[in-house]
């Protein structure tokens, strides 16, 4: 469940490089901007997209769990166990898509991105934070359709950062490539 290239790495390897990108991750996420108690800008999703598509499907999973819980202990919470799971299927979803659906690599971004916009932002983060914030005052149905339509923007910009650098990692002579 690892990418042929991460999977030939020495065990030390593979520690270093999902360590640094779980890094990158709560750095990168650390950075976004809170539009409201329920809302984020943030590029989190660019970042566990491309450590799935470099080091497969498991490789994504670490890196975007690893990277959920520190950045919640960071900052000071207990992480909230679905958004974790939807976190880690952030970096799974793109990593079982680029590695074994056929086609265009911009094609699989978008698929990619599309699944866990449903998956993920729809589904389960929607549904946390609506348990944590607004099961009370609102319906289920009326907090998704007001949360989403930027959501889908969100998506939209993390899907575009990705394919430019999906584009970039590919034409560099490094071990990973995104295909």
């Amino acid at each position: 469940m690892f990418s042929k290239a991460f999977g030939s790495l020495s065990a030390a390897k593979k520690i270093a490089y999902l360590a640094m990108f779980a890094a990158i991750s709560v750095v990168v996420d650390s950075i976004g901007i809170d539009l409201s108690a329920s809302q984020k800008l943030s590029f989190t999703t660019t970042v566990n997209f491309l450590a799935g598509g470099m080091f497969g499907p498991v490789g994504g999973l670490t890196v975007a769990v690893i990277g959920d819980i520190l950045g919640c202990l960071i900052k000071g919470y207990a992480p909230n166990i679905l958004i974790t799971l939807s976190a880690g299927l952030f970096g799974l979803i793109p990593g079982l898509v680029m590695t074994y659906m056929r086609g265009k690599v911009w094609i699989k971004t978008i698929v990619s991105f599309l699944l866990c916009l449903l998956v993920c932002t729809a589904g389960l983060n929607t549904f946390a934070t609506y348990i944590y914030y607004s099961s009370q005052s609102v319906s289920y149905w009326a907090y998704m359709l007001a949360r989403l339509p930027l959501q889908c923007v969100v998506a939209a910009a993390n899907c575009a950062l990705s394919l430019f650098l999906a584009r970039v990692i590919n034409r560099t002579r490094g071990p990973f490539k995104i295909s």
